[in-house]
């Protein structure tokens, strides 16, 4: 089998993508030895040449810390994602810091919710290119969400949604949306305002947490994106507010709509899935992070003996 055109191999057999476009040379590693592979590649691979010849990665310009919170503060993007409570919060405690930087004489909890606000401004900031002379604070590890739902209130929220919700609102699409994000495991920024480009055959290419990954869709994903005539475009505080109410109205407590990608790994391990498949599929950084998420909800299913204390 041979290659497709613009591909070369080293002298240790690794193959790579190679294309000239307007004078500018292009090189993108296939991370494979396989010609099967490589080739399968190849569209995906002079999408990304294109990518990288109009839109090259520009180095990270600098900004103060302070300028940077402003900048964060003022983004239309930003705030578009955020609560009225979240705005009101936000803006009270990172105008503090500009003004009077970290308080001295303040609670663990409130230093705590300062650490975690300033750490989003520099995560924000490393996203949009911007480096700054603010590190992110260690956070102290708290003991993590463990809310899944069971048989019961997974069928209620997929299948029998309310007809309408909040202000006689309509649910398809919003239901569509829900169906959506069990059946991939998906974060719901990686889903909602999902671009045509990003969707193929059997997989989306999303900006994950932490990097670019790929989701992989099983038919009953693949059918609900066939069957929208036009992908998902919510605010963040409306998917929030929405599931919130939709779950209140199904009679289902203390419900998150991250509960549904946990669940959603939960029932993969259950059904027997190698937590490392599992950790793939949900682009945690490694095999630790999965194990640590699910080590607490799967101990209830342990069968411990009985000890005879007489022996």
């Amino acid at each position: 089998m041979g290659l497709k055109p613009n591909f070369w191999v080293d002298l240790k057999g690794n193959i790579f993508y190679r294309k000239q476009i307007n004078g500018t040379k292009i090189i993108l590693a296939t991370h494979t030895k396989d010609l099967r592979v490589a080739n399968k590649l190849h569209q995906t691979l002079e999408y990304q040449a294109l990518m990288q010849y109009h839109e090259p990665k520009q180095r990270p310009r600098f900004m103060d810390f302070k300028k940077l919170i402003k900048h964060y503060l003022s983004n239309k993007d930003v705030k578009a994602r955020w609560s009225p409570k979240t705005l009101r919060e936000n803006t009270y405690f990172l105008t503090y810091y500009i003004k009077h930087g970290m308080p001295k004489d303040v609670k663990r909890v409130s230093r705590t919710t300062y650490e975690r606000k300033l750490n989003a401004v520099v995560n924000w900031g490393k996203r949009m290119g911007i480096e700054t002379d603010q590190k992110k604070y260690k956070l102290e590890k708290q003991m993590g969400r463990t809310r899944c739902f069971n048989a019961r209130e997974l069928s209620l929220l997929l299948e029998e949604m309310p007809i309408t919700f909040r202000k006689g609102r309509k649910n398809g699409d919003f239901s569509a949306f829900l169906k959506f994000a069990y059946f991939t495991g998906a974060r719901r920024g990686e889903i909602n305002r999902l671009k045509p480009h990003q969707i193929e055959p059997a997989r989306l290419r999303v900006g994950g947490k932490s990097k670019e990954r790929y989701i992989k869709l099983n038919s009953q994903a693949r059918i609900i994106l066939m069957e929208q005539e036009k992908l998902w475009d919510y605010r963040e505080d409306y998917i929030t507010q929405t599931f919130k109410s939709v779950a209140r109205s199904l009679e289902i407590p203390n419900a998150k709509f991250h509960d549904l990608r946990r669940t959603y790994g939960l029932n993969l391990i259950k059904g027997g899935m190698p937590i490392f498949q599992v950790s793939k599929l949900l682009g945690h950084s490694s095999v630790l992070v999965t194990e640590r998420c699910y080590a607490p909800l799967l101990v209830e299913d342990i069968d411990l003996p009985e000890f005879d204390i007489h022996s």
